[in-house]
């Protein structure tokens, strides 16, 4: 009896200190894009604080905010790799200059897109947009929400808090 109250105890013990929280998680759509013309993004993936990996790579993206997809659900990104090349700005005339990054994202990145998501009270808190934005030798990432002032109860129309870049 005393050894299936200890065995009882520690497989407790294991359940309850072998638990970890969840990840914040959101429901966000993907972009990729430029505000210095454009670009082709071959290679550029976010991996996030559980290890889940998005894939921004969209190839050529000349705008702001760019190129999109659905996304899906992703918690707070960790690191950032990819590859990317600033085209010239005459159509058809090459690539002029390459660029890289593989690097940690700030540790802050989950609180900032918690602060983002209850900036607005009455907006829904579960859809974003990650957004990766490349300008030349610079790679930027952003967790956005949109707030049509015609359409939601906000005052300003786009807020955006920056984690990396």
């Amino acid at each position: 009896m005393i050894k299936l109250k200890a065995f009882l105890l520690l497989l407790l013990s294991v359940a309850v200190l072998g638990c970890e929280p969840e990840p914040y998680t959101v429901e966000a759509g993907f972009t990729n894009g430029s505000t210095t013309g454009r670009h082709i993004v071959s290679k550029m993936t976010i991996t996030t604080l559980s290890g889940g990996r998005a894939n921004f790579a969209m190839g050529s993206v000349g705008g702001y905010p760019g190129a999109h997809s659905g996304g899906g659900k992703i918690d707070a990104p960790a690191y950032i790799k990819g590859e990317w090349a600033k085209g010239n700005p005459e159509p058809s005339s090459g690539l002029i200059s390459y660029h890289r990054i593989s690097a940690p994202i700030p540790d802050n990145a989950e609180a900032k897109m918690k602060a983002m998501d209850n900036y607005y009270q009455n907006l829904d808190r579960d859809y974003g947009s990650i957004q990766v934005i490349v300008d030349g030798p610079r790679v930027r990432v952003f967790y956005t929400k949109d707030c049509s002032i015609t359409l939601d109860d906000c005052t300003l129309g786009l807020v955006q808090i920056r984690m990396a870049g």
